[in-house]
């Protein structure tokens, strides 16, 4: 029997057996009849298009709950935002990650949603990522911006998500986990392998040998073998501290805080930012808070959930890196591919940075920074049409109830960031014959979607024609709201405002996005086609 032959009728087979499976159960939502073992609607979110689209097409469809299934997980697409309440504040769910190669490679329990330990977890955590911090990484952050200009200044060209993924694992690596190596470690290896490990968090759950998540493991070893050494003493500084607050993760908590908060400090010397990261380093030479309280917060909530070896903490810090790397990855590259496709938008951004550098100089200082409203709210723009993550999935503890439909206990349930910005009550105006409403349609109406005035007072340059939008998910909703949004903006603006003083941004291939590879977990470019190019001002 022909090889398309057996595998169309095994197809055949697990979807009857689907069926007859889920026969009498009236009460779950609606969805496809058929989905394709493993993959999914994967099929349909790789080779080109829009994942807005799909998923709003869907809602067309079935409304406002619908199933999908993505790398073998069952996963309920949920738009109500008042079934979405209690889900959102861990009020009969929890932050879970279905995808088998995503569990596989992070290799843990997850505290995020073990109660009594959340909480004390995000205000160290958030402490960590503070505005004093934040203004004591704007130099690092300049000077890793600064390297990574000269060499795309060299060729003429920014190769957009290659580069949008080193310079987030740089910023990741020397700047926000400042990690420090074993000795006889290769750092350029180690990025490496961090690369190879982000591959294969959302790859097929097949550990075949050169298979994507095979290839991901042998990093993720790699890697905790390069860091155990250089946290020996972290991990011991921690579990001394830990021990003292009596294994409790709210006193730890209140004695890292009170610690904390005669610590700060702040430099703006981007000078000496740029040598220590020549001599190979992080910055700790160069500034002077302590990046413990960073790997610290990772390592209350972990302990509080089960006691850790050195492997832990490495492997405590690479999740960091992932947590960090992605989000500043995505957020980069979406921003650029939606920038490029609007001079209008650039000359803009031109002018607020002529009038910051006449009124401020051309440092980017904290003061500086904050003085950019335009080049923020291009950002959040870009970052509504190009979320920067797909939202957020939880695992309920009990049966959600929504549109008439019961969902049991144990599901997932999706937050799309995307469909929901599509469905923004301040926005849409209820249509649905397009193939996204018009306020999401970068790509049939870019000048009317793409409008960074929408986030602005009219004192500022916004316009009372331009509502603000009510939704902005990019970053997630709720109880787990991404702590290092205000990082990523801050890292954003830095890179934006640096290369937009001197260049005028344009896509080699203006249909990049429409041609993309892949959709999920986000756009990836085809081959060849990302490339932007650096026009002198």
């Amino acid at each position: 029997m022909a090889l398309p032959t057996v595998l169309a009728a095994a197809y055949l087979l697990v979807a009857l057996l689907s069926a007859l499976n889920s026969k009498g159960r009236t009460t779950l939502p609606p969805g496809p009849l058929f989905h394709v073992p493993i993959i999914g609607d994967g099929l349909c979110l790789n080779g080109g298009g829009n994942a807005c689209a799909f998923f709003f097409n869907r809602f067309k469809r079935y409304g406002s709950v619908f199933r999908t299934k993505l790398l073998g997980a069952r996963i309920w697409v949920v738009t109500d935002m008042d079934a979405l309440r209690g889900v959102l504040r861990d009020d009969g769910a929890t932050p879970d990650v279905p995808f088998p190669s995503f569990k596989t490679l992070m290799d843990c329990d997850s505290f995020i949603g073990v109660e009594g330990i959340h909480r004390p977890w995000r205000k160290v955590f958030s402490s960590a990522l503070g505005p004093s911090q934040l203004a004591d990484m704007v130099p690092h952050i300049t000077a890793v911006a600064q390297s990574h200009l000269r060499g795309w200044e060299a060729a003429g060209k920014i190769p957009t998500y290659s580069a949008s993924r080193l310079v987030a694992l740089d910023l990741a690596v020397d700047v926000i986990a400042d990690v420090k190596l074993g000795p006889g470690a290769d750092r350029a290896a180690f990025k490496a392998d961090v690369l190879t490990f982000l591959d294969g968090l959302y790859g097929l759950p097949l550990n075949l040998p050169g298979s994507t998540l095979a290839r991901a493991l042998a990093a993720r070893e790699r890697c905790i073998r390069a860091l155990a050494p250089g946290l020996a003493d972290v991990h011991g500084r921690f579990d001394a501290q830990w021990r003292a607050a009596g294994t409790s993760p709210q006193a730890y908590a209140t004695a890292v805080l009170t610690k904390a908060a005669t610590e700060l400090g702040v430099t703006d010397d981007a000078a000496a930012a740029a040598a220590s990261l020549a001599a190979g380093g992080g910055w700790s030479a160069s500034r002077p808070r302590d990046l413990f309280a960073v790997t610290a917060s990772l390592l209350g909530g972990r302990a509080g959930v089960q006691r850790g070896e050195v492997r832990d903490t490495a492997l405590s810090v690479l999740h960091m890196l992932v947590a960090s790397g992605d989000t500043t990855c995505f957020g980069l590259f979406n921003t650029w591919a939606v920038l490029a496709k609007s001079p209008r938008v650039q000359q803009r951004i031109w002018e607020e940075q002529q009038r910051v550098v006449s009124a401020l100089g051309e440092g980017l200082s904290p003061a500086a920074l904050a003085a950019m409203p335009y080049l923020d709210a291009a950002i959040r723009e870009a970052m509504r049409l190009l979320p920067a993550s797909s939202g957020g999935v939880r695992k309920l503890t009990r049966e959600l109830g929504v549109a008439g439909y019961t969902i049991p206990a144990g599901e997932y349930v999706w937050y799309h960031a995307g469909l929901l910005h599509c469905l923004d009550p301040v926005l849409w105006d209820g249509r649905t014959e397009g193939e996204v409403p018009r306020h999401m349609d970068w790509r049939g109406g870019f000048e009317e979607a793409y409008r960074p005035e929408r986030w602005l007072s009219p004192g500022d340059g916004g316009s009372e024609d331009l509502p603000r939008p009510r939704y902005a998910f990019a970053f997630g909703a709720g109880a787990h709201m991404c702590i290092g949004q205000n990082l990523v903006y801050l890292e954003l603006k830095v890179l934006l405002a640096l290369t937009l003083r001197r260049y005028r941004l344009r896509l080699e291939t203006p249909d990049m996005l429409e041609r993309s590879e892949q959709l999920f977990p986000l756009f990836v470019p085809a081959k060849g086609t990302d490339t932007m190019l650096l026009e002198p001002r």
